[in-house]
């Protein structure tokens, strides 16, 4: 199983959405955040940082649909997603946790994620 973190509601197009960390750092960007939660949100992204490979985006050709996926057993990555999510939810921002056996045409796999091209329907 392949868990997913997005921001919407549940009758948007999953393939529409973006990401937490995009969403975070859209609201840090604008100062939506107190300094005690711009303190956790950079512990989050530190976390991330430090422990999570970061796929080639940039670097792999991809298209702009490419999108992670994590593996079930991420627990660690995945609690620390949770964290994320309880952030955007306290200034109402509306999480999905999606789950998929098969969410797309993989990319890009290591211990903990995959990069997939979405299939249209989960």
């Amino acid at each position: 199983m392949f868990i997913r973190f997005v921001v919407g509601g549940d009758e948007e197009d999953h393939r529409q959405l973006s990401g937490l960390v995009t969403e975070t750092r859209i609201l840090r960007d604008k100062g939506e955040f107190t300094a005690a939660e711009e303190e956790r949100l950079e512990a989050v992204y530190a976390w991330f940082n430090a422990n999570l490979p970061c796929p080639p985006f940039s670097s792999a050709g991809w298209s702009r649909n490419a999108v992670a996926w994590f593996k079930d057993g991420a627990t660690e990555s995945i609690q620390q997603m949770r964290s994320l999510a309880a952030l955007l939810i306290q200034h109402d921002t509306a999480v999905r946790m999606l789950r998929s056996r098969n969410p797309g045409k993989v990319l890009y796999e290591d211990p903990f994620q995959i990069v997939v091209e979405e299939w249209k329907n989960l």
